[in-house]
């Protein structure tokens, strides 16, 4: 009962909100990812190493959202990165390096 009680009281005194996604990918090849969040404070950090013909989609929903995307791919070739937001505050931060051939960004804010 006592730890039924203490867990209690952590939920009232500390409620999450947010839901936050940290994603490490090390290679993919013609990879096809969908993150859809929907809320407030939420954030999204995605660290790719080699993303060769991926697509990737981004779309947060609400206010105070951040997305953080970082592509360090030495041997990338022809992939996409969509970015959609809607709401107040929204952010998001993009270092892409592409050598191979190329990749692309679009953002909808």
């Amino acid at each position: 009962m006592r730890l039924l009680l203490c867990s209690l009281i952590s939920i009232l005194m500390f409620p999450a909100y947010a839901n936050d996604l940290d994603l490490e990918v090390t290679y993919s090849d013609e990879t096809s990812l969908t993150f859809t969040q929907d809320g407030e404070d939420n954030s999204i950090d995605l660290d790719m190493t080699q993303m060769d013909e991926a697509i990737i989609q981004f779309t947060q929903t609400g206010d105070d959202n951040t997305i953080g995307v970082v592509v360090d791919g030495r041997t990338s070739t022809g992939s996409s990165i969509y970015i959609t937001q809607t709401g107040d505050n929204k952010s998001y931060n993009a270092n892409l390096y592409c050598a191979h051939t190329f990749c692309t960004l679009t953002v909808n804010q």
